[in-house]
């Protein structure tokens, strides 16, 4: 009976590593998970009016890619930049650590009052923390330097231009930004920078609505300081100012007829041209720089003159008189 057992024994010791779990062989241990969160690798920072905005994504995994339970321990700081090289141990140390965030995910947003900083070069990191206190590492750092709050501009208004929109409000500052979006659009885009409190919005089209807001800003360093964006001001431009005076214009005698050529309009609303003969309006609705009078009667003189009418119904001034006669 012993000996059987014996050969059990051997026969299992001289099986194949791939059978020897059955025979009750340990695997190697894994190392422990550190749950540690990812690092934060988007934070980005701006100075508006009188406070940081600072926004980052809070890691929702570990450098292991295991989903973290509850909430992450974010610790952001802003501390003033060093003479020299950074050095994140100590910015860890000394810097402030700011607790309260407003929206947690999936995006931060932080306020932080730039009273305490004006005047000053500041340097703003985070990390979060995972159980135990074990993290990635710093994001990466935004440098910023905090100049007194720029006023936010007050009493925006909008006046029609010939094919424009003419802006203006009150604000005293180096530059000024302007936004502008269509009603219907999601969001706003940058429509040009000034130095003065007045825009021309040449790219504009009649019979569509915009909305505009204006923005106090000062080159900082590498980046700008902003104000708080003024009121929103919506305007729907009207078009009271009619096409330039058509130029160019000749009359030539033909054998029946008097033909009229001048130069093509190029305001981009133009509707058609009118031909005005001693005064009186004896053509209209043309697309076409050129006109044949062929009601014109020999040996009598003509005067002839064009004007220009946009899709608003604005009839241009006419254009000097040109004479003419059938011999």
């Amino acid at each position: 009976m012993l000996g059987k057992v014996h050969n059990r024994l051997l026969t299992c010791a001289a099986l194949p590593a791939l059978l020897l779990s059955g025979c009750g062989y340990v695997s190697e241990p894994l190392p422990p998970a550190l749950h540690r969160p990812t690092r934060v690798t988007d934070l980005a920072a701006v100075e508006r009016g009188n406070k940081i905005i600072i926004q980052f994504t809070i890691p929702n995994t570990t450098t292991e890619d295991v989903p973290i339970k509850g909430e992450p321990d974010v610790d952001l700081r802003v501390g003033p930049a060093p003479a020299g090289a950074l050095d994140p141990a100590v910015f860890g140390k000394s810097a402030d650590r700011i607790t309260a965030i407003t929206r947690r995910q999936p995006l931060a947003y932080v306020e932080v009052p730039v009273a305490k900083y004006t005047g000053q070069s500041v340097i703003i990191g985070v990390q979060v923390n995972g159980p135990g206190g074990r993290n990635a590492g710093w994001s990466n750092f935004v440098r910023l330097e905090i100049v007194p709050a720029l006023p936010m501009p007050e009493g925006l208004t909008a006046a029609n231009g010939p094919d424009s929109v003419r802006l203006t409000w009150e604000a005293a500052a180096p530059e000024f930004r302007v936004f502008r979006k269509l009603v219907a659009e999601p969001s706003y885009t940058l429509a040009g920078s000034v130095t003065t409190p007045a825009y021309t919005d040449s790219n504009i089209e009649y019979g569509k609505t915009y909305q505009y807001f204006v923005q106090s800003v000062q080159k900082a360093g590498d980046t700008y300081a902003e104000s708080e964006i003024s009121v929103p001001l919506t305007f729907n431009p009207e078009d009271h100012y009619p096409p330039a005076v058509p130029a160019g214009l000749t009359a030539i005698p033909a054998i029946r007829s008097i033909e009229l050529v001048w130069q093509r309009d190029t305001d981009k609303d133009l509707a058609f041209y009118s031909v005005y003969r001693n005064g009186g309006k004896i053509a209209a609705s043309l697309t076409a720089p050129a006109y044949s009078d062929a009601q014109a009667r020999p040996g009598v003189a003509y005067q002839y003159q064009i004007t220009a009418t946009d899709m608003a119904g604005n009839e241009s001034a006419k254009s000097p008189a040109v004479p003419a006669i059938i011999p």
